[in-house]
């Protein structure tokens, strides 16, 4: 069963069953007429994922490991890329197999959306090609970065939401909310997408007689926001994308280094060994030698 799990026969099987499995859920949307078609191809395909999550784990030594999402090396807690997949997988089985009987259920509008996890399923297009799982790396390397560009909009948007809120005094205008956080908020969100920008700005400054203080707050969010931040977060990105080949690179240049020092010393010991046998083929004539010089002496 290991080596059938690790065939590169079951991966291409798979492989091509997820492609499939994809174009049916683009092309099911074309057809809703056909819902039962759909509904069959739906459970075939769950019953294969089904299938192959079990194969997986019969192959594997210790189950427990299917599951294992992080590991220590080096006193460094290490996501282990297999595990977050090996969940991500079970995960759309286990909804797939509970959306298929809805029926049984009372209330069933609630599985409803638990069939919309089969759209996950294209993700696993990811798992198609080394190419795309380099990409994947990539971009999981930056989340931590995107949470904290995240993390810095929301406390401008908040803190600028709060001054306008009290700017405004809960006034709401034409294009411009700020009755309360949540609207002000939203509103602010808007802005920063630079969508309609400048008619927020003016129909809240017409109030004021068109206020500069009023039109700075407007001109002061949007240049943080979506001019300064953005750029300062592309600056980022593109910087750690950089080191991190730099990183790949100064790795492939290790093992490169360490395959050569391991030829040399393999060379080494390969030429010390053909040097101990020159050493004793030499004995061996010279051994020979003498026993042909006393068979000689014998005979005279």
């Amino acid at each position: 069963m290991f080596n059938f799990a690790k065939s590169r026969t079951f991966h291409t099987l798979v492989s091509v069953v997820i492609i499939l499995c994809s174009i049916t859920l683009g092309v099911e949307t074309f057809y809703p007429e056909h819902q039962g078609v759909f509904d069959v191809l739906d459970i075939l395909f769950t019953t294969f994922f089904t299938v192959e999550i079990i194969i997986r784990l019969v192959a594997e030594k210790n189950p427990i490991q299917f599951f294992k999402l992080f590991s220590f090396k080096n006193n460094k807690i290490v996501i282990d890329e297999d595990g977050v997949w090996n969940w991500f997988d079970f995960t759309i089985v286990v909804v797939s197999i509970i959306s298929l009987f809805g029926h049984l259920f009372e209330h069933p509008e609630f599985l409803v959306v638990s069939r919309l996890f089969r759209v996950l399923r294209v993700l696993r297009l990811l798992e198609v090609s080394t190419e795309l799982k380099a990409v994947e790396r990539k971009i999981v390397s930056i989340v931590p970065t995107i949470f904290s560009f995240a993390l810095l909009l929301g406390i401008l948007l908040y803190i600028y939401s709060i001054i306008g809120i009290y700017l405004f005094s809960h006034h709401r205008y034409e294009n411009a909310d700020f009755t309360t956080l949540g609207h002000a908020f939203i509103t602010l969100f808007q802005l920063m997408t630079l969508d309609g920008w400048s008619d927020m700005m003016y129909s809240a400054s017409a109030s004021y007689n068109d206020s500069w203080l009023i039109k700075s707050y407007f001109i002061s969010f949007v240049v943080l926001t979506a001019i300064v931040s953005f750029n300062v977060f592309v600056a980022v990105l593109t910087s750690q994308v950089h080191e991190k080949l730099m990183e790949d690179q100064k790795m492939n240049k290790k093992q490169i280094t360490q395959l050569e020092d391991e030829v040399l010393e393999t060379g080494e010991e390969v030429q010390a060994g053909f040097k101990e046998v020159l050493n004793e083929l030499k004995k061996l004539r010279v051994d020979v030698k003498t026993l042909q010089d006393r068979l000689e002496d014998k005979k005279e």
